[in-house]
């Protein structure tokens, strides 16, 4: 584990915005509860010189990817998604039949299968095995590693340069992000474009949403920080395109200096961030949202509770180790968690003891109340509630709001 006590952007000196407590490493699920797993603290600083927002306590990557349970799922908002992404590169010129493109941290392989049709070639970086066999089962090539300069330089070598470099939900993911900028540079053409998308700071800090915050998110990324770094390496921000998926995102696409036109939308997004920082309220908003979220949501579970009602969780993604280890959450009082991922069912949630099942198995037990942390599915799952949860389930809402349907 590295301690950052300065900013790994440009080195000045930090300040908390809010400190989460001891949780375990996200995704790190366990066989039984026998099993140990170790916490660590999640604080987050803010550079006030470059607009870096990071983790005080990073993970190695080790820790956190070599045996990695998240896979992406098939699932509507995300492929309309993957289509909005594809109009934005073909805006600028790109996706092409004959360009190339290469995601770096490609996961399933379900976003390349998508553009497959779009590009000359498309190859993917990963560096957990069991995910990356899923996309290379799905006729997706993959490279199975971590990327870095020297990945770089060998795919370099046996392939030739590429059009588009995609990371998506994964840039900030690395302790050191000038690293991958440095690594992506080397396979990039000098026209080329590297489209990062991630978790949006400003949506992440203004609507409350504290459970975007794990050990493997190391950066919360601005307008303001992507551009500030990647001008350190002759690049720049030239487009950017907000968009809804995962509770708010940021599509940044970047490219050589001089090498494009800076589109309007870079300007307007800069400005409104400088404007937002201006009043200085950001982050003693975020900080009394979550407090106020946690007491009205400990308040609805223990009301829950009183009444006999059987309370479970919906969804086991990285997100909800936060939830549970803020808001001081175990067997006692979730007693099971459903999720879709094969990887994930049969497993446990270290520390909590929560046992994650099938949405089958859902069908066999008795349950009357259910949280769901993925809520960024928000809409995928209230279309399918009626055909999933039975009649009269409670299911929770805590980000961005605290919000309650009944299944009908």
């Amino acid at each position: 584990m590295i301690i950052k006590e300065k900013c790994s952007i440009c080195n000045n000196s930090v300040e908390e915005i809010i400190d989460l407590g001891l949780c375990p490493p996200a995704n790190n699920f366990i066989e039984d509860k026998s099993q140990t797993v170790e916490s660590y603290p999640l604080i987050v600083d803010f550079c006030n010189q470059c607009f870096s927002i990071q983790l005080r306590h990073c993970l190695s990557k080790k820790e956190l990817y070599s045996y990695y349970t998240y896979s992406t799922p098939k699932i509507d908002s995300l492929d309309s998604h993957y289509s909005d992404l594809l109009i934005k590169l073909n805006s600028l010129g790109f996706a092409n039949h004959d360009q190339s493109c290469v995601e770096i941290g490609s996961n399933n392989g379900n976003l390349l299968k998508f553009l497959e049709p779009h590009f000359k070639q498309v190859i993917g970086v990963d560096p957990a095995k069991n995910i990356a066999q899923i996309a290379i089962d799905n006729g997706i090539n993959t490279i199975v590693d971590f990327f870095s300069s020297q990945v770089a330089k060998q795919i370099a070598k046996s392939y030739q340069k590429f059009d588009v470099a995609i990371a998506r939900h994964m840039f900030a993911h690395n302790e050191n992000p000038a690293e991958l900028i440095s690594a992506m540079s080397l396979i990039l053409e000098e026209d080329g474009v590297f489209l990062i998308e991630n978790a949006y700071a400003l949506d992440t800090f203004q609507n409350g949403e504290f459970d975007q915050i794990y050990h493997e998110h190391m950066f919360y990324f601005l307008a303001l920080s992507i551009d500030s770094l990647m001008k350190r390496f002759d690049f720049e921000l030239i487009d950017f395109e907000h968009a809804s998926i995962h509770g708010g995102s940021g599509v940044f696409i970047c490219g050589k200096k001089g090498k494009h036109n800076v589109q309007e939308s870079v300007i307007r997004t800069l400005e409104n961030e400088r404007q937002v920082f201006e009043n200085g309220l950001l982050f003693n908003n975020f900080k009394d949202r979550v407090q106020l979220t946690r007491s009205k949501t400990l308040k609805l579970l223990q009301d829950e509770l009183l009444s006999k009602r059987v309370i479970g969780a919906y969804g086991a993604p990285a997100k909800a180790f936060t939830v549970l280890s803020y808001y001081g959450l175990n067997e006692e009082t979730i007693k099971f968690c459903v999720d879709t991922t094969p990887t994930k069912i049969g497993k446990v949630f270290p520390v909590f003891n929560i046992p994650i099942i099938s949405e089958e198995e859902l069908c066999e037990i008795e349950y009357d109340t259910l949280i769901v942390n993925a809520w960024n599915y928000k809409e995928d799952i209230l279309k399918k509630a009626s055909s999933i949860f039975k009649k009269g389930t409670k299911l929770i809402f805590i980000i961005p709001e605290l919000e309650i349907y009944i299944v009908e």
